[in-house]
């Protein structure tokens, strides 16, 4: 029964590679095993990144190769993405140092305002301590009551009109009066 008619597709091609119990799916790797850090390495090239473990079980046990799993990564939108992102880099990197410069001004500014604001609050309390220095020595006008006796200075009173110092307009008793005239009898 050695040669029976057995039907071509039957007794399997001497060329095929199943023609022996069938053969492996993957040619250029020995197992699944071998072709997972081929699948990380192609990930990390294209995208930057590692697989999602998705991604990972899809090209495992697919019959792709791996340039064609390169080129189906470089054509896909993720890889699109990130030349486009490539090419903004420069950009961003600019604006980035221009707001880095501005930051340090501002940074820069505020330093020196709260200098200024010390500085100031130092020259405010010195003007303090010399004003207070003053009224201790001398006596100041309103403070305690007493008016300067200058001849340059007028002073206003309600009651009595202008008044100055060396003319000073007094109103005389009728006591004042009589000694006035008496004494001016016996000269």
């Amino acid at each position: 029964m050695k040669n029976v008619d057995v039907p071509m597709w039957d007794k399997g091609d001497s060329t095929d590679s199943y023609s022996k119990g069938g053969g492996s799916m993957f040619s250029d790797f020995e197992s699944l095993s071998d072709k997972i850090p081929m699948i990380e390495e192609v990930y990390e090239k294209v995208l930057g990144r590692k697989p999602s473990s998705r991604e990972l079980s899809l090209y495992k046990y697919s019959v792709l190769k791996r340039e064609e799993i390169t080129k189906k990564l470089l054509n896909s939108d993720e890889h699109k993405e990130i030349v486009e992102k490539g090419r903004t880099y420069p950009e961003l990197e600019e604006r980035e140092r221009l707001a880095m410069s501005n930051i340090l001004k501002l940074k820069h500014g505020i330093d020196d305002m709260k200098e200024e604001h010390d500085e100031l609050k130092n020259i405010l309390n010195e003007k303090n301590k010399i004003i207070e220095g003053l009224r201790e020595e001398k006596v100041a006008p309103y403070i305690n009551g007493e008016l300067p006796t200058d001849k340059y200075n007028t002073y206003y009173n309600s009651n009595e009109g202008i008044s100055t110092v060396n003319n000073p307009v007094k109103k005389e008793s009728f006591l004042d009066k009589l000694y006035k005239f008496l004494k001016s009898l016996s000269n």
